[in-house]
């Protein structure tokens, strides 16, 4: 390939980008079909999203239309940091924190618009079958089988994502372990015809969970599969430039100051619901808003919860119910 048609590709690729990072699902399948035309399509696209973010785009609009307003892990920027995880194959990430900071968030923002990401979401019941695949009945009553995510993840040299990867049984666990420990194939036992699956370069692991999630386990296997870990809080600067009242910020603030030091309360919200918090006084006003919050905290914390919220916006605040 010319150096003319390298930059004219590099271009084409960056535009695709621009376009996705505007929500222009099209522009998404355009990048696929730069990366099957040229070989040289791939690298140009890597090139393109690097040059998106330091060019000093901070927001990447994720799947469902919603914005991910892109942080700092030191001094590099989170989602660049997972895709040149994945880019130079040394380290797999594990991202740790409670449910609603944002790291299937960041996930999404990192590669969704440069590749497929095949997830699995991880709970005491997961099997094996859940990620390698398994037999379905088709309408005409024979059975077929059906890749799983790990498999189609690894042929498309695409992402699995594990999520709860701490509630996964260890046993269960062991078959993507191998997967990552440099053999990059695995033989499919549940179907012999199937035979050995190989992953194609860009197969890349990356796993979150909460750690102090009931039957979580943490186990020595797990965390030394994982070279990368960093933990996902909620960033109240991003909650502030997202549009979520000050006072409810505040307010969520003070909560997770008295939940970290133990004095009284289990439970604060994170990202996730204050940006429900926003979405819902849009809606249906601040009343309602600040009632729904109380009604999120688990039942042992409502009582304290609610004389927050109702200290932090100068009214007396209860739970949400049908009158």
């Amino acid at each position: 390939m010319t150096a003319v048609r390298g930059d004219e590709l590099v271009r084409d690729v960056l535009g695709s980008m621009r376009r996705a990072a505007g929500g222009d699902t099209s522009a998404m399948d355009e990048l696929r079909k730069h990366s099957t035309k040229d070989g040289d399509a791939a690298e140009a696209e890597k090139k393109a999203a690097a040059s998106a973010l330091s060019s000093g785009s901070k927001e990447i609009t994720r799947p469902n239309g919603t914005k991910y307003i892109v942080r700092k892990l030191g001094i590099h920027d989170d989602v660049e940091v997972l895709r040149k995880c994945r880019e130079s194959g040394k380290a797999s990430p594990l991202l740790t924190g409670p449910p609603g900071t944002g790291k299937t968030a960041l996930l999404e923002a990192a590669f969704v618009s440069i590749t497929s990401v095949y997830t699995v979401q991880g709970t005491g019941d997961t099997e094996t079958g859940d990620f390698v695949g398994g037999y379905v009945q088709t309408p005409g009553g024979t059975y077929e089988w059906v890749d799983g995510p790990l498999l189609k993840a690894m042929e498309e040299g695409a992402v699995l994502y594990i999520d709860e990867i701490a509630l996964i049984d260890p046993k269960v666990l062991a078959l993507v372990y191998g997967v990552m420990d440099g053999r990059d194939e695995i033989r499919i036992t549940q179907n012999p015809e199937r035979g050995v699956v190989k992953a194609k370069k860009g197969f890349h692991v990356v796993a979150a969970c909460n750690p102090n999630a009931p039957g979580a386990r943490m186990s020595e296997a797990l965390l030394s599969r994982f070279s990368l870990q960093f933990e996902v809080t909620t960033d109240y600067t991003v909650a502030k430039k997202l549009g979520v009242d000050q006072r409810m910020i505040t307010c969520a603030s003070n909560m997770q100051k008295k939940v970290d030091t133990q004095s009284g309360l289990g439970w604060a919200p994170q990202l996730r619901e204050l940006i429900a918090f926003r979405d819902i006084a849009e809606d249906f006003g601040e009343d309602i808003a600040c009632r729904n919050m109380v009604m999120q905290a688990p039942e042992i914390d409502r009582k304290v919860v609610a004389d927050l919220v109702s200290r932090a916006f100068h009214t007396t605040v209860k739970g949400l119910r049908l009158t």
